[in-house]
């Protein structure tokens, strides 16, 4: 038989635990009704940088208001500018829709293609970021079924498999996989989502890549078209990550697969000789073009000042993987940037731009 101190202790235990649930129950529902709240005064609907490591969006369709980049209607021109988004966090934040604005505004006779490997719902369509970037004209969403998007390529075993599902850096490597995938399929230049673009890509030409050291060729910026020796290096990179694909490795899959195909391309063995001459008609940029500052020096685009020896660069990248949550000072660099070159997304988000 139990005390009637342990009783009371129990029953103080279940009144606890019932309180809890309740108090749960009821911070779930006023956040709903705050976010409906939002949603209904203008700026509607705000995303943040959260993402999640839950990547079974890809394989969702509910309540998905994009049309299908698989379908017969989605042909994009070979000259057309992609970005993939393919978190699970179900829109852009203030940073990707800045850099895609940027895109856009330095290319106007150029489509931009934004794909999701997730579902954009009709709230988000209509109310967040994504609604103002619809409001330039050369804009574009489109969403991305991976198995069906890499059917008859190269690719298509891998992305199926279970090795590609386990991958330690799922994000990342579908990203790798996707903007190859892209640019095999279609041609044109691929972006990452943290790439500030400065000024027209157009004079690079139409196939080229970019070293961010003297040593690795990243791939946050590509162009590859549809010529003999675009076609030649999009089937050789996708190639090469369908036959040395790695889940545990973060870069081995996205720029190594591209500085390997590079090492088989060029007849210099030492990529600071790498060039259209030296590399069959490829372009092979050096890092002021694309990545002026090095990923150690990244704090200069967050902090108040004006950067120096820069005069070459189209994009800046922003190194996102390190940086997401570093604050941004007012009249750094990088807010200079957005105003100038995003203004439509800086407007919306006001103070709240970067967080």
């Amino acid at each position: 038989m139990y005390s009637l101190k342990t009783q009371k202790q129990k029953c103080y235990l279940r009144k606890n635990v019932i309180f809890l649930i309740f108090f749960i129950a009821f911070s779930g529902v006023t956040v709903y009704y705050v976010n409906l709240r939002d949603v209904s005064v203008g700026p509607p609907y705000i995303m943040h940088s959260a993402r999640s490591n839950n990547l079974s969006c890809h394989y969702d369709d509910e309540g998905d208001v994009l049309p299908w980049a698989e379908g017969s209607n989605f042909s994009p021109k070979f000259n057309s500018i992609f970005f993939h988004e393919t978190s699970c966090r179900g829109g852009l934040n203030s940073r990707q829709a800045c850099s895609i604005e940027s895109a856009a505004r330095a290319h106007p006779r150029r489509q931009i293609y934004v794909l999701f490997s997730g579902p954009i719902t009709k709230l988000v369509y209509q109310r967040s970021c994504i609604a103002k970037l619809r409001l330039l004209p050369n804009i574009n969403f489109a969403r991305v079924h991976i198995e069906e998007y890499a059917n008859n390529t190269p690719l298509d075993a891998l992305v199926a498999s279970e090795e590609f599902k386990e991958s330690k850096w799922r994000i990342e490597h579908t990203s790798d996989i996707l903007r190859y995938l892209t640019l095999y399929k279609w041609g044109g230049v691929y972006l990452d989502t943290d790439m500030m673009v400065v000024r027209s890509l157009t004079p690079l030409g139409h196939n080229w890549v970019a070293k961010e050291d003297n040593r690795l060729v990243n791939a946050a910026a590509v162009a590859i078209s549809m010529d003999h020796l675009g076609r030649r290096l999009a089937n050789a990179i996708v190639n090469e990550v369908k036959s040395t694909y790695r889940p545990d490795l973060f870069i081995h899959n996205g720029p190594g697969a591209m500085t390997r195909v590079l090492y088989q391309m060029c007849n210099k063995s030492d990529p600071n000789e790498w060039s259209a001459n030296t590399c069959q008609g490829l372009e092979v940029y050096g890092p002021e073009y694309f990545y002026p500052l090095y990923y150690t020096r990244n704090n200069e685009y967050f902090k108040a000042g004006t950067l120096r020896n820069v005069t070459n660069a189209y994009t800046h990248h922003l190194w996102n993987k390190i940086t997401y949550n570093t604050t941004i000072e007012k009249d750094s660099p990088y807010d200079k940037m957005a105003q100038k070159l995003c203004p439509l997304i800086y407007e919306m988000y006001g103070d709240e731009f970067g967080t």
